[in-house]
This record gives structure tokens, sequence and C-alpha cells, in this order.
């Protein structure tokens, strides 16, 4: 009953997502946006070369936070499980799912606790290194270009308020999460846990595994952090080149601020909207909204977002083969005996 309800609730979102594409594809006049995405052209090869750099960084990262002692798997593996769980994140709400699937699939190759633990680990990292560009993004562009002082200055007082949740991940983290987690449901009512104690002691193993992963391996901790600096970095380049197509006229590195400056929306967007799948709808008009309010034409903001739509959509459909591959391959196989 629960699991219809929620799937009910997830296509209404999606409906309503495709709605709102729907109505601005059609008050910006469809004509006008096939043009501009034309426009974009020779361009997007380039795009989706940005798009693919920034995964297999973010890869990488993911694999430096894996302890090579508690791991069998090639970079190859943790690609194939990084994109397909990338592809589910991009098509259901909160982007959860797609963190069970890439268990589920290097389950056979990590060490279950270790796999628990580089996830939780990456997702703070990665979420640290997004806080701490899309804050510096309106401060860079408060100083060197001019835009709308009022626009830039509240999207910097909105990234700055999304430190509180990363605040209190940090703490929870700090504190052991999981076996805080395991405890308190050992301790509801109607509630009876096969093997407690055992949980309880995976659940701190996890927890220490997490807490220690900077001071054990120092190395490991600043090539993860140099490579998801990097994708922050690619996911602005991205959206420079669709502005470079799209602004010909501008100054290349005024547009590489307006691309910085865009991306921070857009991950506020989804930050703030991430119960609509994909932010499919949203995403757009967020982007249409941005540079109406700074008095930039909306169709550039609509239009860039749109093409990005498309690389998503490619990519989404990269994860998803890469994931049917792995499932049928899976059922050809043996598990391995350690």
């Amino acid at each position: 009953m629960t699991s219809r309800l929620t799937k009910t609730i997830n296509l209404g979102f999606i409906v309503l997502g495709a709605g709102i594409l729907i109505g601005l594809l059609i008050k910006l006049d469809i004509k006008e946006v096939g043009q501009r995405m034309i426009q974009v052209g020779w361009y997007f090869p380039f795009v989706l070369l940005a798009y693919t750099a920034s995964n297999l960084l973010t890869t990488l990262a993911w694999m430096q936070i894996v302890d090579p002692a508690s791991t069998t798997a090639r970079y190859r593996d943790f690609l194939a499980a990084f994109w397909a769980g990338h592809a589910i994140n991009a098509l259901t709400p909160t982007a959860t799912m797609g963190e069970v699937l890439r268990g589920t699939i290097m389950k056979n190759k990590v060490d279950g606790e270790e796999i628990v633990a580089s996830l939780v680990v990456l997702h703070f990292l990665n979420t640290l290194s997004v806080n701490i560009f899309t804050l510096l993004a309106p401060i860079a562009c408060l100083i060197f270009i001019d835009l709308p002082t009022h626009v830039v200055a509240f999207l910097f007082g909105v990234a700055l308020a999304f430190f509180i949740p990363l605040a209190l991940l940090y703490a929870l983290i700090r504190v052991g999460a999981a076996h805080k987690a395991i405890w308190l449901v050992s301790k509801l009512p109607m509630v009876r846990l096969k093997n407690p104690d055992v949980l309880l002691a995976k659940a701190g193993s996890i927890d220490c595994r997490i807490r220690a992963f900077r001071s054990r391996r120092p190395a490991a901790f600043s090539r993860t952090m140099v490579c998801l600096a990097l994708v922050r970095l690619l996911q602005a380049v991205e959206v420079w080149i669709i502005l470079m197509a799209l602004l010909p006229k501008q100054g290349p590195l005024w547009l590489l601020l307006l691309a910085f400056l865009t991306q921070t929306a857009t991950q506020l967007i989804a930050w703030g909207l991430t119960f609509i799948p994909g932010q499919v709808g949203v995403a757009e008009g967020g982007a249409a909204m941005l540079y109406k309010f700074m008095g930039m034409d909306p169709l550039t903001g609509f239009s860039m977002e749109l093409v990005r739509r498309v690389r998503k959509l490619i990519g989404i459909a990269i994860g998803l083969i890469v994931g049917f591959w792995i499932n049928v391959n899976s059922g050809n196989k043996q598990p391995p005996t350690n």
C-alpha cells in the first residue's frame, strides 16, 4: 500500500514537472527554443565530454575513498556501479535509490561495511565541495562582473543557508549515526531485530571507517578532494560551453563567471526541489527566471538548461544500459569466493 502510494506521488510530481516544461516551451515559443538548441550545434559534443569527464573523476574519487585492502574491484567496476546509480538517482526523487544500486552491484567486490562507509563519505565530501562552490560563485560575481546585486546576494544567502544541513550531517557522522540509528530502532516497541548485537557491531564498524578515513589515509583524502574540486569546475565549464554558443558576443571570462552563478542557482533548485525526479520542468523554469531577474533573455536560461536536459537523458540511457548489462552478466556468473 505504501509502495503504491509512493509510486503514485512520484508519478504525480513527474507529470507536474512535465507540465511545467511543456507550458514553458509554449510560452517561450517552441520554434525559438528549437533555433537556440540548433545554435548550440557542434558545441554539444564538448558539453557531453565535460559531463563524461566529471563522472569519470567522481568515480575516481569514490575509488580513492574505498580502502584497497577491502576490495578486489577495478576502476571499471567502480565506473559501472557509479554510472548505473547515477542514472537511477536522476529518475527517482531524493536521489537515494542509486546508492542502493551501487552497493548491490559492488557487494561481491567490496567489503559490505566498506561499501556503506565509502558511499556516506563520498556523499558528504561531494556535498561539501558543492556547498563551497555555490558560495564562492556569487562572491566572485559580486566582485568581478556587473550583475543585479540583489539577485546575486539572494543566491549567496540561500547558498549560505544550505550549510546548516551540511553541519547537521557532519555532527551525525561524528556521533556515529549508523550505530545510533540501529540502537534506536532496536528500542522501538513492536520491532524485533534479528541479531541486534551483530547489527550494532557492523554499524559501529561503519561509523569508525567513516570517521577514520581522513586520518588513516590522508593522501587518499587529498586526492579525493582534488577530484571533487575538478568535478565542480567541469560542471561550470559545461554551462560555459553552452553559454558561449548562446551568447557569442559576450567575453569568455564574463560567461565563465555567469556559468558558475548559473550552476549555483541550478544546484540550489535541485536541493530545494529534490522531491521532483530529475527536477524536470523546475530546472528549466528556474534558469529562465534567473536570467529574467538578471535583465537577460529568459529564453537563454531555458535553452541552456534544456541542452543540459538532453545531455542528462543521454547519460541516463548509458547508465541504464550499463545497469542492464551488469544484471544480465551477474545472472550468468557465480560470485567469487574469498
